[in-house]
């Protein structure tokens, strides 16, 4: 998802809604990416900061953010916050599906790509998304 960062800010959590898992366990990554011409760019964090879900879990996701001291300047205006699959395992053998709640929207953006080093694509999306920050 693309924020507008109006002033510095130190990251506390990110939170999202999960609504279809079908997976015993899945690691991901939380990257957060400068934008420039409407797409994400350059990393700005270079820390792993990764979280596991288990359990086929469902519902309001939160990943504490605070203890990587994570800083965003105001003067970087828009960044990209993304999750990275890194890895899975199957609740069964024919578990395939894991996703966020969504909707089309006129007003918000998404981003996504298919693998790690694909180009970007953006949609009118807002995803069940959000970041808390303390801000100066």
């Amino acid at each position: 998802m693309k924020f507008k960062i109006r002033r510095n800010c130190h990251i506390k959590d990110l939170n999202f809604n999960i609504s279809s898992n079908d997976f015993k366990s899945l690691k991901f990554r939380v990257n957060f990416y400068k934008i420039q011409n409407g797409l994400p760019t350059e990393l700005l964090i270079q820390k792993n900061i990764i979280f596991e879900i288990k359990d086929n879990y469902l519902g309001w996701f939160n990943v504490n953010i605070k203890p990587y001291k994570i800083y965003i300047k105001e003067d970087i205006e828009e960044i990209a916050v993304t999750i990275q699959w890194i890895e899975s395992i199957k609740a069964s053998k024919k578990s395939k599906y894991f996703s966020l709640s969504t909707a089309s929207s006129p007003i918000h953006t998404a981003f996504f790509r298919e693998k790690a080093m694909d180009s970007w694509e953006k949609g009118g999306q807002n995803l069940s998304f959000y970041m808390n920050a303390m801000c100066e």
